[in-house]
């Protein structure tokens, strides 16, 4: 039960993840600096990426059905 509340801690540290990436691309496309645009955008598909991962069901993870 720990590693699964520990995925979910981390996918939601994943989502602001996301929207600081999402704020440093505003950030470099108003100030026209194609670099900060460019890591924005790699911290917005590693932390999808890591969310995707970290929400997937697990061959470790306990079913519904063993109530």
């Amino acid at each position: 039960m720990v590693r699964t509340e520990l995925r979910i801690v981390l996918a939601t540290l994943a989502t602001f993840a996301v929207l600081a990436g999402v704020a440093v691309c505003i950030h470099g496309l108003l100030f026209d600096q194609m670099r900060v645009v460019c890591s924005g955008v790699v911290a917005i598909v590693a932390a999808v990426a890591t969310f995707v991962v970290m929400l997937n069901l697990w061959p470790k993870d306990a079913s519904k059905d063993n109530s």
